[in-house]
């Protein structure tokens, strides 16, 4: 799957990372407009948060992480590994329901790989073989451990088959900023919806791209309803990450 795919620059991802908190959050607000008592504050996602740019910077750790396994390079894993700790990032697991569908020509999707930093870590290793600069590169990102802020992004990898989609449930505490972004392997149209525990939509990111991000303010604390859709003929395997 992930040769199907361009891979686009760390430079120009970077820059893209850089401004798509903001803009993104401001797609996020006006899909909220007209909402007025729904369990969504609207104006609070004008301004990208520590949260969003963390999540943000997974993300790329995410793009990085893949190259580097489709090229077995192991610098590139080790690289992801230490983007992931400074973002943060802690292992998820979710309430998920998988919708049915179709892999690639039929085949059954494959298991999603782990998304944590010892597991890019033992991969990178493996790959280095015995190069020990690379090896004493990953132990460097493995002693300094996660360095980012107690409550940083959760993160997971899933794979949502062919026009299927997958329901997520996700409890967010009130008044606080919830945010939830996925990251997809470039093979399909992923779009992003989220409902409140009423069933009203509170959030939805539809680019013609996998890369969306939904970003607000519950009134109060509650189960949330995440659901992501793969518009594509194919499977595709994503990376899901909330605050």
């Amino acid at each position: 799957m992930l040769g199907k795919r361009k891979l686009i620059s760390l430079a120009a991802l970077s820059l893209a990372c850089g401004v798509g908190a903001n803009a993104l959050a401001q797609s996020a607000e006006k899909a909220a407009e007209g909402k007025k008592g729904r369990n969504v504050v609207a104006k609070a996602a004008r301004e990208a948060t520590p949260q969003a740019r963390a999540l943000d910077l997974a993300r790329l750790a995410d793009r990085l992480a893949s190259y580097g396994e489709q090229r077995k390079d192991a610098l590139s894993l080790i690289v992801a590994a230490r983007l992931f700790a400074e973002a943060g990032v802690q292992p998820a697991t979710f309430e998920r329901s998988a919708g049915k569908g179709k892999g690639e020509q039929g085949a059954p999707a494959p298991q999603p790989r782990e998304a944590t930093v010892s597991g890019l870590l033992a991969r990178a290793r493996q790959y280095a073989g015995e190069r020990k600069d690379l090896l004493a590169l990953a132990d460097d990102v493995e002693k300094a451990g996660v360095r980012g802020a107690v409550g940083g992004p959760r993160a997971a990898t899933y794979v949502v088959n062919a026009f299927a989609s997958d329901i997520f449930r996700v409890t967010f505490r009130g008044l606080e900023p919830a945010l939830v972004g996925i990251s997809g392997d470039g093979d399909t149209d992923l779009d992003l919806f989220v409902y409140d525990d009423a069933g009203r939509l509170v959030c939805r990111s539809e680019r013609p791209v996998d890369e969306e991000i939904c970003q607000w303010v519950p009134r109060w604390t509650g189960v949330f309803r995440i659901e992501v859709r793969n518009l594509g003929r194919v499977w595709n395997r994503y990376l899901i990450l909330t605050n």
